[in-house]
């Protein structure tokens, strides 16, 4: 039994939901009032390629990962413990009364639940705390975004995920210039 806890699941934005907004965006675009004359400019951003680029969020990265380690090892200690237990049980079994063995048995069950409960509470712990940073970072991106698509007159910008931008040309990605103007700015 070897308990590890997940680490940076980056990931978290639900896809299903951002393919909704990227249809309803596109199929509200061609009911919209625009006249002909009006040009439609639309790039994208991905979010977590700029997490993983920007100087803050490597700083972050590095921070969760010293976090995991430490908590990895407290939970490694923890289970150490357990199979410390399981082994004396299993190697004492002939020789303890059944009372003793039963009331063996029931410590290593109390511990291996307090070794499941301290993996849940860590491993919450540490999604939370990635959460709340992460969010604080998209919070920031966001604004530059706007600055961007203010700046060169973008009508829309999308968030590039695995499933959202399934084709776009060349010159449409303005995820280097978005950590670019992050990282200038803090």
């Amino acid at each position: 039994m070897s308990l590890k806890i997940d680490t940076l699941n980056s990931r978290r934005i639900p896809r299903l939901v951002t393919a909704l907004v990227v249809a309803l965006a596109l199929g509200f675009g061609s009911i919209a009032t625009a006249s002909a004359d009006d040009d439609i400019k639309i790039g994208y951003v991905d979010l977590h390629q700029a997490l993983e680029s920007i100087e803050e969020g490597q700083r972050l990265k590095a921070q969760l990962e010293r976090e995991f380690a430490s908590r990895q090892e407290r939970l490694d200690q923890k289970q150490q413990e357990v199979m410390q237990l399981r082994e004396q049980l299993e190697q004492q079994a002939m020789m303890l009364s059944e009372d003793a063995r039963q009331q063996k048995a029931m410590e290593l069950q109390e511990k291996m639940g307090e070794l499941q409960q301290l993996y849940m509470t860590l491993q919450q712990e540490l999604a939370q705390q990635e959460a709340q940073a992460t969010q604080s970072i998209f919070g920031k991106m966001q604004e530059v975004i706007q600055e961007i698509g203010a700046e060169k007159g973008y009508t829309m910008i999308l968030e590039r995920t695995d499933t959202s931008i399934l084709y776009a040309v060349d010159g449409l990605d303005l995820t280097d210039e978005l950590v670019r103007r992050y990282n200038a700015r803090n």
